[in-house]
């Protein structure tokens, strides 16, 4: 095997754990003189992505951010709840984020940018292999978000389309985001759906609809339900606005732990390496901390490990909802309307960062209906020692 180069670091996949992990080595002076190649299809990315998380504690470099919401806010048939000052909402564009970072990158003597596809990874010796479309590459540690294992775990997906908006009048409190917004308005969705809204000023706005299921929709039925609810929440024509711009996105949402992608020198970061929470879809915030992690890690001289495993009650009522939502998906409305309704959004928030203590958790699970988890219990009783 002849190798065209090789380095300390590679980086395979220029997504949003990818750049953060490149981030780190570039603004840190143990990483000055370290030679990093970071590979991807494209560094010009068609599909721009909006990151949202509600704890910046893992946020290296506060001037990422572009918006904060002091108020979060949560809807059902039965009312609106809201939270304000902790926590807060916050959200990252990433256009931004990514020019930054290879702008940075670009201007770095130690740092090689490489477009072309990725074939597979090996360890021959004590490096770390690539293999892609222009040759192949070696480096001490390979840290890839390209490849992902195919579950073989509990998946549901998390799909969603959003119109970025403008409106020909003030309609938006830019202090208040929407979470969740289970007013479907007259929307047919027998399975768990909601919109969300997040407003950049009182004329501008991203409005999200998104649904967790084991399909997508045809696009249309996207955009129907967006202007549904734009017209029934905000009594908004389609003349009252012009659609700006549109995302559209597909978060596999899985129990199955990550493993690194068939070789011992190559470390699996982001959604391949199970960075996304199976039960949310929130990935930015964990991403940091793994790329903490294996940062010091790499500074200590000792092997980068995979993204922490969660503690075992976190993994098994992730695997318990995620069952729900595969085969009893007309129960999934009914949970996470229950749950907002019957609990404090900063109770919840802390429940899906998996920082509450055993009490906290059971006053919680008291307030959703048995009958589902019961169910789904009862299937998963022998296969404790699997989860």
């Amino acid at each position: 095997m002849e190798l065209k180069g090789e380095f300390d670091y590679i980086i395979a996949g220029a997504g949003a754990s990818g750049l953060s992990l490149l981030w780190r080595m570039l603004n840190d002076v143990a990483f000055q003189n370290k030679q990093v190649l970071v590979i991807d299809k494209s560094f010009g990315w068609k599909d721009e992505k909006t990151w949202c998380f509600w704890d910046d504690a893992y946020i290296p470099d506060k001037t990422w951010i572009d918006y904060t919401w002091n108020v979060i806010e949560v809807a059902t048939d039965k009312g609106i709840s809201t939270s304000s000052g902790k926590p807060i909402y916050y959200s990252i564009h990433s256009r931004k984020f990514r020019e930054r970072i290879l702008n940075q990158a670009q201007q770095s003597a130690n740092v090689t940018l490489l477009s072309c596809s990725v074939i597979q990874f090996e360890t021959v010796g004590n490096q770390g292999v690539i293999h892609t479309s222009e040759g192949s590459y070696a480096a001490e540690w390979i840290f890839q978000s390209t490849l992902r294992e195919k579950s073989t775990g509990i998946e549901v997906l998390q799909h969603f389309k959003g119109f970025f908006i403008k409106t020909k009048q003030p309609v938006f409190d830019s202090n208040s985001m929407t979470l969740m917004d289970f007013r479907l308005f007259g929307i047919n969705q027998s399975e768990t759906a909601f919109f969300y809204v997040l407003p950049f000023s009182a004329d501008t706005a991203l409005i999200e609809y998104t649904l967790f299921s084991s399909s997508i929709l045809e696009t249309v039925a996207y955009d129907k339900a967006i202007r549904t609810y734009l017209n029934k929440r905000f009594q908004l024509s389609e003349a009252d606005y012009t659609v700006t711009d549109t995302e559209f996105g597909v978060i596999p949402m899985s129990d199955q732990k990550a493993k690194n992608v068939e070789s011992k020198r190559v470390i699996s970061i982001g959604t391949s390496g199970g960075a996304t929470k199976p039960t949310t879809g929130y990935t930015f915030t964990r991403i940091q901390k793994h790329c903490d992690l294996i940062i010091d890690a790499l500074k200590e001289g000792v092997k980068p490990h995979a993204f922490p495993v969660s503690t075992f009650r976190f993994r098994l009522y992730d695997r318990l909802l995620l069952d729900i939502l595969e085969t009893s998906p007309k129960n999934g409305p009914l949970i996470f309307k229950t749950l907002l309704e019957k609990n404090r959004i900063q109770n919840i928030l802390e429940f899906l960062d998996e920082k509450t203590t055993l009490f906290p958790e059971a006053k919680l699970f008291l307030t959703l209906p048995w009958l589902p988890f019961l169910t789904s219990l009862s299937k998963h009783i022998f296969r404790l020692n699997r989860i």
